[in-house]
């Protein structure tokens, strides 16, 4: 055998060397991936508990955070509709009709909030909402 024949067959080892090391590092990566996958299955019904609980309890907050603000809101609408009333008294023409279109479209605005609030959980508003 020549040196040539020596240096490829030493090159040849080598590559099967590298091969091997490649579909061993490649079966480890899947066995981990596995591993993980499994582990996040297992962890997986834990976290929907937590995101259920954690909603419920901000869907808890927020009623009540509402229900403390709903008095100041009643209260501060009935002291803004006389000073309301007043600027649409002052204004004529069509400045009047524009004044009257945003107030009727904030009230609209209003009532689809008060809609989508009052609304259960289970039943998302339509997209034409």
């Amino acid at each position: 055998m020549t040196a040539l024949d020596d240096v490829a067959k030493t090159v040849k080892e080598a590559a099967y060397v590298a091969v091997g090391f490649g579909v061993l590092g490649f079966q480890q990566a899947q066995v981990r991936r596995r591993g993980l996958t499994k582990q996040l299955q297992e962890q997986r019904p834990d976290l929907e508990s937590q995101v259920a609980e954690t909603r419920s309890q901000l869907a808890d907050l927020a009623r009540q955070v509402e229900q403390r603000l709903e008095p100041v809101v009643v209260d501060l609408s009935q002291r803004a509709e006389p000073v309301l009333e007043g600027i649409e008294s002052r204004l004529s023409g069509q400045a009047r009709e524009v004044w009257t279109q945003l107030r009727k479209a904030a009230r609209e605005t209003q009532e689809q909030l008060r809609v989508r609030r009052d609304q259960p959980e289970d039943d998302p508003p339509e997209a034409g909402e």
